[in-house]
């Protein structure tokens, strides 16, 4: 074989690497990228965290509740339970869950609601903020919610007197703060989530 045509083979060789290592995908992908982002929040201890920094070099299992909510939101606990019981192991994954109605779901607020759904587990946060914070951090995270009033002859200030309704979500972040899923947080069965945790943990 010629020099000519050696250099030739060589090229396209390098071309093909270049083309299976521009083609390989993350599996799940890469959604969103909140490496750089900084929500400052407060968990149900009260103890001050920036999310996502605080989590650094941890996977993020997320869910989006609020404390006065009748149905979705138990359901959606319920699910993330049932995701932590079935992971081999917990170490690397951080569970949070991050409420979107400030005004009533104080740190004690959070606390009780977490004592009441039996979690005792330190690497699962309850977490809340200032409304400018939680909104801000709901858009970012895809939640939407709009409130309807129980009560339209209350006072407008007061504050126990509508429902939300919400997005139903568990959100998967890997280690490098990359969103990497998005799930129905009600109804995902488990194994899926926690697949997809042991593909992002590897």
């Amino acid at each position: 074989m010629t020099r000519a045509s050696l250099s030739f083979l060589f090229a396209l060789l390098l071309l093909a690497g270049l083309w299976t290592g521009c083609s390989q995908k993350l599996d799940p992908p890469v959604q969103d990228d909140l490496s750089s982002a900084e929500y400052s929040l407060t968990a149900h201890d009260s103890t001050a965290v920036q999310f996502p920094e605080t989590y650094q070099g941890d996977v993020l299992v997320v869910s989006y509740i609020y404390t006065q909510c009748p149905d979705v939101c138990p359901m959606i606990t319920a699910n993330m339970k049932k995701v932590r019981s079935r992971l081999s192991s917990t170490e690397g994954v951080r569970f949070l869950t991050v409420t979107f109605d400030p005004e009533r779901d104080t740190p004690s607020r959070l606390a009780s609601y977490r004592s009441a759904y039996g979690i005792d587990a330190p690497t699962w946060d309850f977490l809340t903020g200032s409304p400018e914070t939680v909104d801000a951090l709901m858009k970012r995270m895809n939640i939407r919610t709009s409130r309807t009033s129980t009560n339209p002859e209350a006072p407008a200030d007061t504050t126990d007197t509508y429902f939300i309704n919400h997005t139903d979500q568990i959100t998967l972040i890997d280690a490098d703060g990359r969103v990497r899923g998005e799930y129905m947080g009600s109804r995902t069965p488990p194994k899926y989530i926690v697949e997809d945790i042991q593909k992002v943990r590897s």
